[in-house]
């Protein structure tokens, strides 16, 4: 819970103070001890609660202002009946909108809002009843079609579009299906009169902005094959989804309005009509573009393209075929011009239009999903939507047609770039990605850290270094080759600037090093990765008495390793420990393993929270500390497999953790093990609730660093881990989400406005 800064508590002690005789103050501080200030100074947090209560009387009365403890008064008013305590936000946001949801009780607008308001995830409602292949007759009136590939409603598919195969199942299938009998359950029985399908869009996304990709294939030619990843990771571009979207309100759901990853076909959609838009822009005599000489000729043009009007033509090329049929064919099909009648003759009702950007770096419908650019000069902010198409690029050897400057395949997020005359340290790409939660670099909801730096890093250089004493502020997403070494720190901090998540690649070991006995270290939203060669952060000190007291890693991510788009092998980086360690801290973290070097070296305390320490080298073990004290909570260890052990420390105190690997503790007789899972053979501490595992098969929905599910419970988890944390929710790193609390919740409420005789089903999408 965050502290007033109200400095009641202090106002308060002072005045209880002053009020007791002086006789009885002296005494206390020659002889008490301080007992009767202490006393005094606990009476004051209490008349501090009395007082913030008192002035938060009138704000209790609103159910946006009002404390937790609050809103179920106001519910009894309006006669709400609540969700469950552990989902705060639903109570707030059922009681605030109960009135609007009685009003339309029963409506599509609502059941969608219900996704928002209630689950806070994206997601839409599809009425399957449309969906059902049928003979249709004299009063249904025209049958709607399909917007891809024509199919109307409950006719017969049109099985040569590829795309329309991809979406199948979705929400935006344009498949028609038999009725199934079977009661909805996700994916089974999904088709009915009945029978309402709420797909649920639960990850969240994250936009990168700067990022510093790496080149991945030498081509010949002008063109060059990276991925967006700085690490050289394939991974799945998203769509950012729009989040303030109202249930049914904002008109007809597309791909690109939900946070969806984005498709060839998806991206590749370009429609194109020649309407008074691109007449226009023939006839204005001081457009940017290829000159057309006379009046007499743009009137010509502007007369041929008006034969077109109404036409809607579904990609580039037909375009381009029906333009050479026209008398003004050899102007209109000059390179530069034909340039223009793309970039304005392009609908917004498409994926092109939706996810990349114009020149300005936006779309018509707001920031794009991805873009590339270059920090120098020579180019324009962004490469246009007309100058980029959509690939496969498995192999590299896509050749770009003509005109075009930039080719994604955003499935694998690779793509081809002509840099022109321009260097690859100056080429800076945009993206969408889903994140693992509140943990790692980039992760959601960071906290900012408002304090002033001292020193600061930019555009992959490090300035005057790491500091012995001081802040560094990363201003940007750039990457950065081996950070300086600094072996006599004293207070010292490396973070991240919010929205930002730098990637530090290390060549070499970083070594930060005690200059004191008592030295401070914080690494804060750093990505931490190497090639090749496995590497490590390094915690030594210079001396016999030099140590820290604490080290803190904060939404940091010291990379697990893997694969590349290459194939080659990405090393993991860990966190070694070469001196004393009186506390060392993990938050909100991805680790690849914390191990000990050297005789002197010890941790006396391990605190990790909301974190996930991932070890796959066989014979590792992701926790090797022998002699420490640890305290884990909320978090998801994993060993190379379940016979190895992920955790060897002395003393261990674990609530909400997933270990699927063993414990072992030599101190079997203290500390605990309390709704945590781990396999058989492990030894731990009084574990309560607990749960054993199993083989581990089929735990996680995917165990590869970078993909959308890392370490994400799969739908076939066991009950007792995917709801047997202490708050009900599931065990492990992403126990905060609270998931089956908001899945209930959502239930609950969809079960209490839904018509009556419909049959609703969740299905989760991702």
């Amino acid at each position: 819970m965050t502290t007033a800064r109200d400095n009641y508590p202090e106002y308060f002690a002072e005045k209880l103070w002053e009020w007791l005789p002086a006789h009885y103050r002296d005494l206390d501080q020659s002889e008490g001890g301080g007992a009767l200030r202490a006393f005094i100074e606990s009476l004051a947090d209490q008349a501090a609660l009395l007082k913030r209560s008192q002035d938060r009387l009138w704000d209790d009365a609103f159910v946006e202002l009002a404390s937790d403890w609050a809103v179920p008064y106001i519910a009894q008013l309006v006669g709400t009946r609540l969700v469950s305590a552990q989902n705060p936000r639903a109570r707030r946001a059922d009681v605030a909108k109960t009135i609007y949801y009685r009003r339309r009780a029963g409506t599509l607008s609502v059941l969608e809002q219900l996704i928002a308001d209630i689950a806070g995830w994206q997601g839409t409602v599809i009425e399957e009843m449309g969906r059902l292949a049928r003979m249709r007759h004299g009063l249904d009136g025209t049958a709607l079609q399909g917007r891809l590939t024509g199919t109307p409603e409950g006719g017969l598919a049109d099985l040569r579009s590829s795309r329309s195969a991809l979406l199948g199942g979705g929400p935006f299938d344009e498949f028609n299906y038999t009725p199934d009998m079977r009661r909805p359950n996700g994916e089974t029985g999904r088709r009915g009169i009945a029978k309402l399908s709420f797909h649920l869009y639960r990850l969240g996304v994250v936009e990168f902005r700067g990022v510093q990709p790496r080149r991945m294939k030498r081509l010949a030619g002008a063109f060059q094959g990276f991925t967006f990843d700085p690490s050289g990771r394939d991974l799945a571009l998203f769509s950012p989804g729009d989040a303030t979207r109202t249930g049914g309100e904002g008109g007809t759901i597309r791909e690109w309005s939900l946070p969806l990853p984005i498709s060839c076909s998806l991206l590749g959609d370009a429609r194109y009509r020649m309407d008074q838009r691109v007449r226009a822009w023939i006839m204005d005599e001081s457009r940017q573009g290829a000159p057309i000489p006379s009046r007499d000729q743009r009137l010509a043009v502007a007369n041929d393209l008006r034969r077109l009007e109404g036409e809607l033509f579904a990609d580039a090329a037909s375009l381009r075929r029906l333009l050479t049929g026209l008398p003004s064919a050899p102007i209109l099909t000059q390179e530069s011009l034909f340039a223009g009648l793309l970039l304005h003759g392009l609908v917004e009702e498409c994926g092109s239009a939706a996810l990349l950007p114009d020149e300005t770096g936006d779309t018509t419908m707001g920031a794009a999903s991805l873009g590339l650019s270059f920090t120098s000069v020579e180019r324009p902010p962004m490469i246009p939507r007309h100058r980029s198409c959509s690939a496969n690029l498995d192999d590299w050897s896509d050749a770009p047609p003509a005109g075009v400057e930039w080719v994604v395949q955003p499935e694998k997020g690779r793509f081809l770039v002509n840099r022109g005359g321009n260097s690859f340290a100056s080429l800076r790409v945009r993206y969408h990605q889903v994140v693992p939660a509140s943990v790692g670099a980039g992760a959601l909801g960071r906290e900012p850290d408002d304090s002033a730096p001292s020193l600061l890093w930019n555009s992959g250089a490090f300035g005057d270094g790491t500091p012995a004493d001081g802040a560094v502020l990363i201003q940007d997403s750039a990457s950065y080759v081996n950070p300086p070494d600094q072996p006599a720190l004293v207070r010292c901090q490396v973070r991240a600037a919010e929205g930002e998540r730098p990637y530090l690649r290390l060549n070499n070991f970083w070594r930060l090093g005690a200059g004191t006995n008592n030295a401070e270290l914080t690494l804060d939203g750093l990505w931490i990765g190497t090639r090749s060669v496995p590497r490590s952060v390094v915690l030594q000190g210079m001396g016999t008495d030099a140590n820290f007291e604490r080290a803190t890693l904060r939404y940091c991510t010291l990379d697990p390793g893997g694969i590349d788009a290459n194939g080659g092998t990405l090393p993991a980086v860990t966190l070694v420990i070469d001196c004393f360690v009186e506390e060392l801290l993990i938050e909100n973290s991805i680790l690849a393993g914390i191990r000990l070097q050297g005789s002197d070296a010890a941790v006396s305390r391990l605190i990790v929270r909301d974190s996930i320490i991932h070890s796959r080298t066989p014979g590792s073990v992701a926790i090797d500390l022998a002699t420490t004290h640890l305290c884990i909570q909320r978090s998801t260890l994993l060993a190379p497999s379940l016979s190895e052990t992920a955790i060897n420390v002395e003393r261990i105190h674990a609530e909400d953790t997933l270990v699927a690997g063993l414990v072992h503790a030599s101190d079997s007789q203290n500390g605990c093990f309390r709704f945590c899972a781990r396999p058989a053979g492990s030894t731990v501490p009084h574990p309560y609730r607990s749960q054993l595992l199993g083989d581990g098969g089929g735990l996680f929905a995917s165990r590869r660093f970078g993909d959308p599910h890392y370490l994400r419970l799969s739908d076939t988890a066991p009950v007792g881990i995917s709801r047997g944390a202490s708050n009900g929710s599931e065990m492990g790193a992403f126990c905060r989400e609270n998931e089956p609390a908001r899945l209930d919740s959502l239930q609950t409420k969809i079960r209490e406005f839904t018509p009556f005789g419909r049959l609703p089903n969740l299905i989760r999408e991702n």
